[in-house]
């Protein structure tokens, strides 16, 4: 390996760390409808898929807590209580883990194909229309131009087949079949089956991104510094991510014993 394709073997490798990072844990839905947030805010609008699985995100969230609410309330009422609370448990970790794995794939593409220094990596791990696509959204955000709204929905369509080849769908499945086992198998359709988000993300479409935006940075479940000042917020978690991995890695040296004389 030439020096030149070590660098940016490292530099891909430092930018999947760091994305696989702000991308969270399973559970961490309003963690990635920051970062998610902050990719179609550096867009200047135009990523508009980005903004769509924020959203997206909160909706989980939101019926998750609300079907964890509604077996909390059943209780003693509900037949086989521990199955439910199991299937709810596998309900969350699956769809947390595909949503997770959503916001890595979307954020991977954008940077790559983004930053020059990368370009050969994304021409060989991007399909080019989705590389073409991002290109172009690219160089409207430099620009300060409008991306055509039938151009801006390409983009939407190509993510979206982008994200689901990442999709683990034996784990989901799995997990809505024991989920659909138990009382709370119809109202865990009504809150975040795949058809209902999908009508939720057709109406967001309708009214336009700008209301949505609004209504995402005043939702409850997001930071109060996220609602003040989104990229602000979205860098103070970027460097407190990033400091983080400094702590481990300093930890990680002091337990070797020869670390100093390694320094030197």
């Amino acid at each position: 390996m030439d020096i030149i394709a070590a660098h940016q073997h490292g530099l891909i490798e430092q930018l999947d760390e760091e994305i696989a990072a702000l991308s969270g844990r399973a559970r961490d839905f309003s963690q990635r409808a920051v970062v998610l947030h902050h990719l179609h805010d550096h867009s200047r609008g135009t990523f508009e898929w980005a903004l769509a699985e924020a959203q997206r995100s909160l909706r989980i969230v939101s019926g998750l807590e609300q079907l964890d609410r509604k077996l909390k309330r059943w209780g003693w009422l509900m037949p086989r209580r521990s199955q439910a609370a199991i299937a709810l448990q596998q309900l969350g970790d699956a769809m947390g883990e595909a949503s997770r794995q959503r916001c890595i794939a979307a954020r991977r593409a954008y940077r790559l194909s983004a930053v020059a220094a990368l370009r050969s990596e994304a021409e060989d791990s991007l399909a080019g229309d989705l590389l073409a696509s991002l290109d172009q959204c690219h160089a409207a955000r430099r620009t300060g131009t409008v991306m055509p709204a039938a151009a801006r929905q390409l983009l939407a369509d190509q993510c979206d087949r982008l994200v689901a080849i990442g999709c683990n769908d034996v784990a989901l499945t799995a997990a809505w079949a024991a989920i659909m086992a138990t009382r709370l198998g119809r109202t865990a359709q009504r809150l975040i089956g795949d058809k209902v988000l999908e009508r939720a993300r057709s109406r967001d479409r309708k009214r336009g991104s700008s209301r949505v935006e609004r209504e995402l940075r005043d939702h409850p479940m997001l930071p109060a510094a996220f609602r003040a000042n989104p990229a602000q917020h979205f860098y103070g978690l970027q460097q407190a991510i990033a400091e983080r991995r400094r702590q481990k890695w300093r930890e990680a040296c002091d337990q070797e014993p020869d670390a100093f004389e390694l320094a030197a």
